[in-house]
């Protein structure tokens, strides 16, 4: 086959190439697989370290991180375990495991740590054994085990599942095996190392493999992949262009191209000699901005089925509260949890991230008929917290209402009450909430009538309560208080897998309120919104969208549109009423649809004034 082609030209051409080549012939095996693809597969790799080809032996130590018992570990399972001396009835396939022992010596205890209920915590094991400090950690979030042993790292990262395995002779203290990407393609899966087979030597020095003739299953394992390549072996199904499969436990972004010796022939007349499979490592996606679009949807959603982080909570219960990345699952999880007890719950986190959003949702999860109050802490004057939080009765200050007023804590009665950005609340306040937090109890300003109140509290705050704490700016004993149920909401920067349903939402939202029709964003702008780190969180992105909107005219976003990413952000209290006026100027003239008579009679201005500030922001309809 290929045979009037210059076989020194196709090896130029394809080890040059930007992405893995694998040609398989209709026997199914191997007949020409580029560096590239032999790199991103790990059937060579790179690295800083090297041992011998060797097998485990009785007395060497064994340490292990392993994200998903049974799933990419040559079946690591209790009788793999017990080797090392872990028998343990509580450890099932799909636990996590850190863990150190001994092999085959069954009077050393081993060191473990075993999680079923996966967080977006990472585990990690740090202990001295036999005079070496050993680490073996996992890292849900950011999907990667590392294995340390004294001052050696032995990282790994995955996709769904990883089984690291690290083992120290027990007679020399040196490392004589560590784990790396490709494993399965050489058969070294922890469990099969447990088993006693051996493991080939690594070397600095990257040496390419004559894969030439080898099947394609004896390096891949079977999966939805070599299903379809096989099936367009036979004949039985068509090509791919940029789809998202699994190679051994890893993603990659996928093109099959069938391919036939006799060029008169076309698809579906006979089976082809064979096909050319086109793979790019899809851990690398900032490299395939042509296709990110498309390959994240995939990529966002393979994630979704396979993540390691079990979360149980109503699909539909946050409707309004938008994102499917690990972290916001995390988010709506404990959201969840908290909607179903009366703890008081504080959720920390940026401005702009969706506080006050998350807040409300928690209430009507759990007490949707209750009053709701929402407090903005640092909108109150210092003197007049007391009253607004505690009502007054008639007549108790100068200027005081005759029949008196309903605070907000007695208005949440049965309820919840939101206090955001409670880091803003005055010391001598503080004390007076702590006693009501305690005791359930309020007075009004001005009687000493005690007054029974069943609140639930909800706080929220930008500021580190703790480092508050130590500068005596907020109480130790009230930050103990409402921090019962912590809730920490991240920037919208760390989690960039929801930023296409947030704009999608957000610019629905404006539409509809504005009866604008249907608008969409054209790729570019969406890759400018997605390259953006939104420094002004879930709120820079809507005033940023609104803008947009305003300044289009067509159904069609361009990305000339969006204004960000340029220019200081208002930092003093004139700059940012203006930015406020201008913003309010624009989005009434959106919506009359340009008509000035109408804005200017909703906005109660004179027609002098109004010009003069369309003229100022140089706002154009």
């Amino acid at each position: 086959m290929m045979t009037n082609l210059d076989s020194r030209i196709i090896d130029l051409l394809t080890d040059n190439m930007k992405q893995g080549f694998i040609f398989v012939d209709k026997e199914r095996k191997i007949r020409k697989c580029n560096r590239r693809a032999q790199e991103y597969t790990g059937i060579i790799f790179e690295s800083q370290m090297e041992h011998d080809a060797g097998s485990i032996s009785e007395g060497d130590i064994v340490i292990i991180a392993d994200n998903k018992l049974g799933e990419d570990d040559g079946m690591l399972s209790g009788k793999e375990l017990s080797t090392i001396n872990i028998k343990d009835g509580d450890i099932k396939a799909g636990d996590m495991l850190v863990a150190v022992g001994v092999y085959k010596n069954s009077d050393i205890e081993p060191q473990y740590k075993c999680i079923r209920h996966r967080m977006n915590t990472p585990v990690k094991l740090d202990v001295n054994y036999f005079g070496f400090h050993i680490t073996a950690s996992i890292d849900s979030e950011n999907k990667e085990t590392v294995i340390t042993v004294g001052e050696n790292t032995y990282p790994l990262a995955y996709f769904s599942s990883v089984g690291n395995i690290v083992i120290v002779d027990g007679t020399t203290g040196n490392v004589k095996f560590f784990q790396a990407k490709g494993y399965g393609v050489r058969n070294e899966d922890a469990g099969e190392l447990l088993r006693g087979k051996g493991w080939a030597a690594k070397h600095k020095e990257v040496i390419e493999e004559d894969v030439t003739g080898v099947p394609f299953l004896d390096l891949f394992d079977e999966s939805a992949l070599t299903e379809r390549l096989f099936a367009v072996l036979d004949g039985r199904a068509e090509g791919i262009s940029n789809r998202l499969y699994e190679i051994n436990k890893r993603p990659f972004v996928c093109n099959m191209i069938p391919w036939f010796e006799d060029e008169t022939v076309g698809i579906g007349e006979k089976h082809p000699d064979g096909v050319f499979l086109m793979i790019r490592d899809a851990e690398r996606l900032d490299r395939l901005l042509e296709d990110r679009n498309e390959i994240i949807r995939q990529l966002e959603e393979k994630e979704e089925q396979t993540t390691n982080v079990v979360y149980e909570y109503p699909e539909d219960a946050f409707d309004d509260y938008v994102g499917k990345s690990a972290k916001t699952r995390e988010i709506k999880y404990m959201a969840w949890k908290a909607s179903k007890s009366k703890f008081n719950v504080i959720l920390t986190g940026e401005s702009g991230t969706g506080k006050s959003k998350l807040a409300r949702q928690i209430h009507n999860l759990g007490n949707p008929k209750a009053p709701f109050v929402e407090v903005n802490c640092n909108a109150i004057a210092p003197s007049l917290f007391e009253s607004e939080l505690f009502g007054y009765v008639g007549g108790a200050f100068t200027g005081a209402k005759h029949d008196g007023k309903v605070g907000f804590f007695e208005a949440a009665n049965k309820g919840t009450i939101f206090l955001d950005e409670i880091g803003d609340i005055p010391l001598d306040i503080q004390v007076k909430l702590l006693h009501v937090l305690q005791d359930k109890i309020i007075y009004r300003v001005g009687s000493s009538k005690p007054i029974k109140v069943d609140v639930r509290v909800i706080a929220a705050t930008n500021k580190n309560l703790e480092e508050e704490v130590a500068h005596g700016r907020f109480r130790q004993d009230l930050f103990y208080r409402i921090n019962v149920f912590p809730i920490e909401i991240p920037p919208l920067r760390e989690r960039k897998g929801d930023l296409y349903l947030l704009i999608n939402q957000i610019l629905k939202k404006i539409c509809d309120t504005y009866n604008l029709g249907q608008k969409q964003f054209s790729g570019e702008a969406i890759q400018k919104l997605i390259s953006y780190n939104w420094p002004g969180n879930v709120r820079e992105l809507e005033n940023a969208i609104e803008r947009a909107i305003t300044l289009c005219d067509s159904n069609i976003i361009y990305s000339e549109y969006l204004k960000i990413g340029s220019g200081a952000a208002p930092s003093t209290m004139k700059e940012m009423l203006a930015k406020e006026e201008e913003r309010i100027l624009e989005m009434t003239l959106m919506k009359y649809n340009g008509d000035k008579q109408q804005a200017m009679k909703e906005l109660d201005m004179s027609k002098t004034v109004f010009y003069d500030k369309l003229k100022r922001y140089n706002i154009h309809y």
